[in-house]
């Protein structure tokens, strides 16, 4: 035995190895001057059973002498004495201070610990439990080692338990028996004897660097900083907000304020965990051993045991959420619920100037877009504006996959055929959705759309006349990409869904530049009822959130029907301009006609069409618009399939099904110009 100091392992480990070193002596003294004669061959000796039956008080009083007097058990003696003098392990002795641990419980950890750097010492643990078997650390072993005061001991409510330090590898922590086994967390090894700074994230979390600049929220830095000033920790903030939409960068500069750093954690990690608590109290042990707030990410998908563990344990702790809770969750429940708001476009120039040198493209100035985009933006400008759209586009629209369905923009106003006063409405309408930020900021008439400062437009008429297509050259016009609502996906049978496809929508068309599409809006938009059953109740519920969506919704939003009728009378207060298609007169229909048919040529150029009496087919055939493409195509078809040029016959053949198909009779004799 050797009492020499080992300076190359920590003060709590070299205090382990001299107390078990001396007891060992003790031990091996008392075996020795209490042997009986023949007694190796009993099962249990005499020896044994007189040091079991003797005064627990006369021994321990022997085993002090015992390491005054005995020259190698007084040089372990003084060198323990000595042990502080040579100065504490500043990891133990911060552990210690910030987990609470008590004198029993830094013992019973450290005799835990020590089993795990020294794999031997189970061996020597069981030799001084008079075992042959290797045996684990125990509070019965720290009580004799460290000679515990009457009442000193660990139980269930032990900081070792509540910090996830250490804990009893075959019992119930509740019960807590004096000689169980005890095991420690083996990520607190390599904190305590690691070379170079211990990590501060654990296995789960990730140290987000401070950052000064630019504050994008400063009332919502302002408001976080206060709220934690005038409260004693632990404290606890919510953070609402989309992904992307700066939170955790909220966070750190929140904590950089008050003089700590971050840790963020990815509370989704812990779902498959097979002990979730245990998990998140060590990514919160680990952040408060460095002096860090922690911020979970997905807070909502925390097991409510752990999030309460966490938020009790932490002393700054972010909750980030997608949605903010919308009411505390018990009395005692006094966290700061933060809703992180959209970025205005000084917000973005600000970042766009920290991220890039290069002038800030359109999306950037125009969109609505959050911290994370405008990132985005700056990484793909290298590839050109085209490429920040589209990427900023699909990332904007990705919640709603299945939800939206993109419509190709292949018409201008040269292809758009229709009345000239609804062509004349329709320039109105571009008129202003080209004009909305002149007029309401630089003109001042902001505040008479406090609602909304949206462009909503009903298009009604009957099937074929250009609704539609009047909806693509429109998005086309003001550089939109055009998205249709796809009712079966919108609509849910299951209550409350309807209403979250309807918000998801809309918040993704608000902040991308797309022009929304209701197709066939009555099956959306249609009258509430006088309630009879539920179903009426919650198809009217479903009604009003809609018109409030309609209200507040910022982009440019376009209904078509062919049955205005049916829709309800409040949603004509919240459209800005109802345009009504009326059937085309035979000028349209003649001009249609020629667009279709007259300048079509093979591939050697030479003419497919018959000169045909445009003005008389126009005159006679009372087709709508679509009705016009679709015989055109189906002549085309008659054509080819007779090989020959497109004659009159072939466009009267091909009008006659159009007709037959509106359930129109097409008597003998009829159509047959000549």
């Amino acid at each position: 035995m050797t009492a020499a100091p080992d300076q190359s392992e920590p003060a709590w480990l070299t205090e382990v190895r001299l107390r078990t070193a001396r007891r060992v002596l003790w031990l091996r003294s008392v075996w020795a001057d209490s042997r009986y004669p023949g007694e190796d061959a009993m099962a249990i000796s005499h020896s044994e059973v007189d040091r079991a039956v003797a005064p627990a008080a006369e021994l321990a009083q022997a085993e002090r002498r015992f390491y005054r007097e005995d020259p190698t058990a007084a040089s372990l003696s003084d060198a323990l004495r000595r042990l502080p003098e040579a100065g504490r392990d500043p990891r133990w002795t911060h552990l210690a201070h910030t987990t609470g641990l008590t004198p029993a419980d830094a013992n019973l950890l450290a005799l835990a610990l020590a089993a795990d750097a020294v794999p031997a010492l189970r061996r020597v643990y069981g030799y001084l439990h008079d075992d042959t078997a290797a045996r684990d650390a125990s509070p019965e072993l720290a009580a004799v080692l460290w000679d515990w005061t009457p009442g000193m001991r660990v139980d269930a409510a032990s900081a070792l338990l509540r910090w996830r330090l250490a804990w009893p590898r075959d019992t119930d922590p509740d019960l807590c028996p004096v000689g169980g086994g005890w095991i420690a967390d083996p990520l607190l090894l390599a904190e305590l004897t690691q070379d170079g700074p211990p990590s501060s994230a654990g296995l789960l979390g990730a140290d987000v660097e401070p950052v000064g600049e630019p504050v994008l929220y400063p009332a919502e830095l302002d408001e976080i900083v206060g709220f934690v000033a005038s409260l004693a920790m632990p404290v606890a903030v919510e953070l609402a907000g989309p992904p992307g939409s700066g939170k955790t960068m909220l966070a750190a500069q929140a904590a950089q304020k008050i003089g700590k750093g971050l840790v963020s954690v990815d509370a989704s990690m812990l779902a498959n965990h097979p002990d979730p608590t245990a998990a998140a109290i060590r990514a919160v042990r680990q952040a408060r051993l460095h002096d860090r707030a922690i911020a979970w990410q997905h807070a909502d998908t925390l097991p409510g045991i752990a999030a309460a563990a966490v938020e009790d344990l932490a002393e700054l702790t972010f909750f980030e959420t997608t949605t903010a809770t919308t009411a505390p969750k018990g009395p005692e429940d006094s966290r700061l619920r933060c809703v992180v708001p959209p970025l205005d476009r000084a917000a973005r120039l600000r970042l766009w100037s920290v991220l890039s040198n290069d002038p800030a493209p359109t999306p950037v100035t125009e969109w609505a877009l959050y911290p994370g985009e405008v990132a985005t933006a700056a990484r793909v400008l290298a590839a050109g504006e085209a490429a920040v759209r589209s990427v900023l586009r699909r990332s904007i629209l990705a919640p709603a996959p299945d939800l939206l369905t993109p419509v190709p923009l292949p018409y201008t106003w040269e292809d758009l055929v229709l009345a000239p006063h609804v062509a004349q409405h329709l320039r109105e309408l571009e008129a202003q959705a080209r004009l909305r930020g002149e007029v309401l900021d630089r003109w001042g008439f902001a505040d008479l759309t406090a609602m909304g400062r949206g462009l909503n437009a009903l298009f009604s008429g009957p099937s074929g006349c250009g609704k539609t297509m009047a909806a693509q050259v429109l998005a086309r016009s003001l550089g939109l990409a055009l998205y249709r609502a796809d009712l079966a996906g919108v609509v849910s049978k299951y209550i409350g869904e309807t209403e979250k496809h309807l918000r998801t929508i809309f918040d993704a068309c608000q902040r991308a530049p797309v022009l929304l599409l209701f197709d066939e809006a009555d099956a959306l938009f249609g009258k509430r009822t006088q309630v009879r059953d539920a179903h009426d109740r919650f198809a009217n519920i479903e009604i009003d959130y809609l018109l409030q969506c309609m209200e507040r919704f910022d982009g440019v939003a376009v209904l078509t029907t062919n049955r205005k009728a049916d829709l309800d009378s409040a949603f004509f207060r919240r459209l800005r301009f109802v345009v009504d298609f009326v059937p085309l007169g035979a000028c349209e229909r003649e001009r249609l006609w020629r667009g279709a048919l007259q300048a079509r040529t093979d591939e050697s150029g030479a003419p497919l069409v018959d000169d045909l009496d445009w003005a008389a087919i126009a005159a006679e055939l009372d087709l709508s618009g679509a009705d016009i493409k679709s015989a055109a195509t189906a002549a085309a078809f008659l054509a080819r399939s007779q090989d020959t040029r497109i004659g009159l016959r072939h466009v009267l053949a091909a009008a006659r099904r159009e007709l037959e198909k509106r359930q129109i009779v097409v008597r003998p004799g009829q159509l047959e110009m000549r």
